[in-house]
């Protein structure tokens, strides 16, 4: 099948239409492929209702998209793959509601599945719908670096990911997907399974942490940037605790982690010596504004579908996370909220009553022993 035949032959249905959701489904229809955008809100169509999308930066054009949608049933029946972009706390909704829309042998693509996503979505659907047969995956980062202007008449793209891995559940099924990614997304590299994916979340690395840096900023009204200002050598420096114990969770599941330095080098051609020139040196970082609340995905998402879900991860083999474990209290006191009792944990995941190495199989194998 040559390459317009693929484009004629596949459609998307894009689950959420925030900044991802939009950049996504631009994305697609700008390569010519066609695309279902989906939305429980309606106003996220107020523009596009009445306009084409306008996209920025690398892909300059206007594009008009094939369906856009409050429907789900609409977005979803007979697409061949439907991406999920909306936030990670939703996840275990989404799964439920797609069950009773889906047929055997769609493909589910999480983006991303932040910590333990994939686990949670096979769960739902196999609680739901025991019959279904889907095939499930997550990315572990997005594929964008990219924002809604405000008034939702542009997409920016300010940077591209030269590098983003993805993770089937089971592996296996990399060989139903990988010719159809690799084509559309040239950036793509399969990874060994989705803990890799699900432990590779560097969001959760450089969110949370600034944001509890520069709750005076944030509180008192000043627009800082996130990544460039909102970063300093300090904050870095404790970023990269934060990464370290990372890489120490992947280790008890056996797998071999990229550090957070390593990434940036690789997605986006970052250069320095330490994190914080790393930073500094990433364009595609430059222009992205820090919250205007405390209440905000950076610091609530990142955290109950990130940093909790591996302490969960950690207790169950038996190691400690002191600098994760010291953020997460100063989120749990400032916020005011059980996040330990409200974040991902381990019955979520369906991972309770495994010891380490079942997680491990049954992470390699899709299947509970």
């Amino acid at each position: 099948m040559d390459k317009k035949e693929l484009k004629d032959d596949l459609t998307f249905a894009i689950i959420g239409a925030g900044n991802t959701g939009q950049a996504l489904a631009g994305y697609l229809t700008y390569h010519g492929y066609k695309v279902r955008l989906y939305d429980r809100s309606a106003w996220r169509f107020k523009y596009l209702k009445h306009h084409n999308m306008n996209l920025g930066d690398a892909f300059s054009s206007s594009q008009h998209i094939d369906v856009i949608t409050t429907n789900l049933k609409k977005a979803v029946e007979d697409a061949n793959v439907i991406i999920v972009s909306t936030v990670a706390t939703a996840h275990p909704e989404i799964a439920q509601k797609l069950s009773q829309f889906l047929k055997n042998g769609q493909i589910v693509l999480l983006h991303p599945g932040r910590t333990g996503g994939a686990f949670i979505f096979k769960r739902v659907v196999e609680e739901t719908k025991q019959d279904l047969q889907l095939v499930i995956g997550e990315f572990e980062t997005s594929l964008f670096a990219t924002r809604i202007t405000q008034e939702g008449a542009k997409i920016r793209y300010y940077g591209v990911k030269k590098n983003v891995h993805l993770a089937m559940m089971p592996p296996d099924d990399a060989i139903k997907v990988w010719p159809l990614i690799k084509n559309i997304f040239p950036q793509v590299e399969m990874a060994p399974n989705v803990l890799y994916t699900s432990l590779s979340n560097y969001g959760a690395m450089l969110h949370p942490a600034p944001v509890i840096f520069n709750v005076g900023r944030i509180e008192n009204g000043f627009r800082y940037t996130h990544y460039i200002e909102g970063i300093t050598p300090s904050i870095a420096r404790f970023i990269e605790k934060l990464d370290s114990e990372r890489i120490k969770l992947g280790k008890c599941f056996n797998i071999r982690l990229r550090p957070l330095t390593v990434w940036l080098s690789d997605v986006y051609g970052s250069k320095g010596n330490n994190l914080f020139d790393l930073l500094q040196n990433t364009k595609a970082y430059h222009s992205i504004l820090g919250p205007d609340t405390i209440q905000h995905r950076y610091l609530i998402e990142d955290t109950l579908t990130g940093l909790v879900p591996m302490l969960h991860l950690a207790r169950k083999c038996e190691v400690r996370l002191p600098a994760i474990e010291t953020l997460v209290n100063m989120i749990n006191y400032l916020v005011d909220i059980d996040v330990m009792a409200f974040g991902r944990n381990l019955e979520d995941m369906g991972l309770r009553k495994m010891k380490v190495e079942e997680i491990v199989k049954y992470a390699e194998s899709g299947v509970k022993e």
